[in-house]
């Protein structure tokens, strides 16, 4: 195995004076592109001025989904590309992404019709409510366009009390319900940081560092920065390719670039504790009209409750939150479709917010703009003598073709030959694996066969997918597990600490697993993760207080959760 610790990296990166890319954000479509770029045989080093996946792309409705709702403005390609991307995830990614069925509640048998045929013709029209006959004929082409590599049933439409009988909590004033399928992503952090371990196992030359800002220009070439220490380091490129999401026209102005790409919507997300209604999901997700005609989701996250999306105009990306108006209006939306669940802001233990990087467009309702994707180009200039393709718009699903098209796009510019495509090819922990219970169970019997017991490879296996065989042979005798996070060992912690690019305790929480989505973690929770992580990095006191102290602030800030006297987290 490669020495991926950032230490070991930041040492490369200080005898590096060239690469041919350079790529801006590491985010999902910055990594897709790096890790494609690398199987090409392209030298190329990767940026992320905070953790990987740590900006729009840590903060989706965990959905992989073929995007229905863009059949009402006749984005056909569109529709087809994200089908046909989500059936290969649901192989290549097998690990964390699995087949979910999704349910419409339905309150009328016709409205919608006029509105949803101006919107499909291009029209303006505000679309405040889709009755059934719209939602049928959605349904009816969403299955077509889902037809290659078919892995999951057609949608079928359920009599009301059917509909009342599985979901009994369900408002009982709807008149049908629809079922379809998609898919749910368990862990898009991992996805990423499996992206960059990938790209630097194919090509070892190649570098993902985090906690590393691009500043500008100086000298023609690239400056970087060390956000931990303030270390600069100057790299020439061939080309740089940005992939800052929200943040794409302000690293451009760092650039010498001047214009407007971006213009972003704010989506935000509440997990709820209720345990006894998320049983009651039984693994479906409600897909769902709030006040004027905005689609949310609730779904069985985990075991408890998530509910979103808001869609809001927003010019600033950083900081973003989610605020009180958007709590009462999420969960006013549930109440509306589950009118008998008692849910106040009490059982909201975890919220977040993230800033959807959408084509700049003027436009009256945000959920119109298109989700399509585009790589504008701007030349070389005096002073800087790269190009730079910027990574426009594109979604959680469709990251794959989309960073194929930017690779063949660097591949021309440097004069160079695709060597092979990523269309079939699995990532990460999702080697060996599929969506069927053989390759699963031949793991289990494998680690199992390693000493441990079966519900700690099974915890691990869902945690790593087949990455799980590399931690469980880096054991050296027993596990020894956190008291108050017992679903974690300290020999776990060690192995992702050295070997997946981790700076702090906040990359290991947030961006290593889902650990802080699964359950309300109290805070002596977060003490005993620093102090685990400063037996493995030789922290000095003054360090383990400051990472505490900052995923106890994170916590505060970003999420709007507190901890009372005893210590348990409360929403503020």
């Amino acid at each position: 195995m490669s020495d991926t610790g950032r230490d070991a990296l930041l040492q490369r990166l200080r005898e590096t004076r060239h690469v041919p890319v350079l790529i801006v954000g590491g985010g999902i479509n910055g990594m897709g592109t790096f890790r494609d770029l690398a199987l090409q045989g392209v030298d190329c080093l990767l940026v992320e001025r905070g953790d990987f996946c740590s900006g729009t792309s840590r903060a989706p409705s965990r959905m992989i989904h073929g995007g229905l709702k863009y059949l009402e403005t006749g984005e056909f390609r569109l529709v087809r590309e994200s089908a046909e991307e989500r059936n290969r995830l649901l192989r290549n990614a097998a690990h964390y992404v699995h087949p979910l069925e999704m349910i419409i509640p339905i309150y009328s048998w016709t409205a919608g019709i006029l509105p949803a045929l101006r919107r499909f013709l291009r029209r303006p029209a505000k679309l405040t409510e889709r009755g059934a006959a719209v939602i049928k004929l959605g349904l009816t082409l969403y299955d077509i366009y889902g037809r290659l590599n078919r892995v999951m049933p057609r949608h079928r439409m359920i009599r009301r009390e059917d509909a009342l009988r599985e979901i009994p909590d369900l408002d009982p004033r709807i008149r049908i319900a629809a079922s379809y399928y998609d898919a749910w992503i368990t862990s898009p952090e991992r996805l990423v940081v499996e992206l960059a371990l990938d790209g630097m196992e194919a090509n070892p030359a190649n570098m993902a560092l985090n906690h590393v800002s691009f500043d500008g220009i100086e000298s023609g070439r690239a400056r970087l920065r060390d956000v931990m220490t303030g270390e600069i380091f100057l790299v020439g490129c061939d080309l740089m390719i940005n992939a800052a999401g929200p943040w794409i026209d302000r690293v451009n102005a760092a650039a010498g670039e001047k214009g407007r790409m971006i213009g972003g919507t704010k989506g935000s997300h509440l997990l709820l504790d209720l345990p006894v209604f998320a049983r009651s999901l039984e693994g479906r997700m409600m897909y769902f009209e709030a006040e004027g005609g905005r689609i949310c989701l609730v779904s069985n996250f985990m075991g408890h409750v998530l509910l979103g999306s808001t869609d809001i105009p927003t010019e600033d990306p950083d900081g973003v939150v989610c605020t009180d108006e958007e709590v009462d209006y999420l969960l006013d939306a549930f109440r509306r479709i589950f009118p008998e669940v008692a849910v106040t802001r009490d059982h909201i233990f975890f919220s977040y917010a993230g800033v959807r990087p959408l084509p700049a467009q003027d436009a009256s309702d945000p959920g119109a703009i298109s989700r399509d994707h585009s790589m504008p180009v701007r030349p070389a200039s005096p002073g800087r003598g790269f190009p730079i393709l910027s990574l426009v718009g594109g979604k959680w699903t469709t990251f794959r073709s989309f960073s194929a098209g930017v690779t063949d796009a660097a591949l021309s510019c440097l004069g160079r030959e695709r060597r092979r495509t990523t269309e079939e090819l699995a990532i990460g922990g999702g080697t060996g694996l599929s969506q069927g219970t053989g390759d699963a169970e031949a793991l289990l019997s494998e680690l199992a066969a390693t000493g441990l017991s079966r519900g700690r490879a099974a915890r691990l296996l869902a945690c790593y997918g087949s990455r799980a065989r590399l931690i469980a042979n880096a054991f050296r005798g027993p596990e020894t597990f956190l008291t108050h996070l017992p679903e974690v060992s300290h020999e776990e912690l060690a192995f992702i600490a050295r070997h997946e690019v981790v700076h702090g305790a906040q990359d290991v929480l947030f961006g290593r697993g889902a650990l802080f989505l699964e359950r309300p973690l109290p805070r002596a929770a977060l003490s005993e993760l620093v102090r685990a992580l400063a037996g493995i990095l030789d922290w000095d006191a003054g360090r383990i207080a400051r990472e505490e102290e900052s995923l106890i602030e994170r916590y505060r800030r970003h999420h709007r959760i507190g901890f009372d006297a005893e210590g348990m987290p409360q929403f503020v």
